[in-house]
């Protein structure tokens, strides 16, 4: 059962709780009618959760929450933004591999999945935040393993989330550029090896290898070869 709670940190959001939950992202798309605007659901397990490419991600005890946006944003900067500027309160120092996985020492950390919902024009965007606890069993994840309490996180987030949705364009692009742990390395594309030059005015990931020179807007890139090697 879904539940608004008293948030123990003073915050303007709308706070939910759910014990259990297939999805907090696939609850607001199907109930956004129902909340208001920054309104926030937090589960304490997720038994479906999607990842982009509809991928499943189990969780059980991590920090699980969708925030329900009804104005539009820069949200595939500014969500993993939030998420690296929040950590590093904590001294947790990551990187952010584009567009919007969170990455600790060379391993994931954490997954963002942003749904947009039209209805003849824009009407609410849906920013999905899962965040490893402890070690996950495949090789590239990892928890934070220490000792935090998840409702004091995920405040740091929407508290830096606020900060960032109030800077223009360029100056969170270029903060986003500092946490990147993608320019200048070699990305696989599609099954082409690509070096990654920047990323534009736009957010976009500029790429090139020795035939051809691409802007990709929201398409996945591998990067597991470089970050291992």
């Amino acid at each position: 059962m879904i539940k608004k709670i008293n948030f123990p940190y003073a915050t303007r959001y709308n706070i939910y709780l759910v014990d259990e939950i297939n999805s907090t992202n696939t609850y607001f798309k199907d109930n956004y009618q129902q909340y208001e605007n920054d309104s926030v659901l937090i589960a304490l397990k997720q038994t479906a959760g999607r990842g982009r490419y509809d991928r499943v991600w189990q969780s059980d005890d991590d920090i699980i929450f969708s925030i329900l946006k009804k104005n539009n944003g820069y949200y595939h900067l500014i969500s993993p933004l939030s998420i690296a500027l929040a950590l590093k309160k904590l001294n947790i120092n990551v990187g952010i591999k584009w567009p919007n996985d969170i990455y600790l020492n060379n391993k994931k950390l954490s997954g963002i999945l942003i749904e947009d919902i039209y209805n003849n024009g824009f009407v609410a965007s849906i920013i999905g935040i899962g965040i490893n606890k402890t070690d996950k069993d495949n090789v590239l994840g990892i928890g934070l393993n220490i000792d935090v309490d998840k409702y004091y996180l995920i405040d740091l987030i929407l508290n830096e989330f606020d900060n960032l949705s109030k800077m223009n364009l360029k100056d969170i692009i270029d903060l986003y550029k500092k946490y990147s742990i993608v320019i200048g390395k070699k990305i696989i594309y599609k099954n082409k090896e690509y070096e990654v030059l920047n990323i534009d005015s736009n957010g976009y990931l500029v790429v090139k290898n020795d035939s051809e020179k691409l802007t990709l807007s929201s398409d996945e890139i591998n990067i597991k070869e470089s970050l291992l090697n």
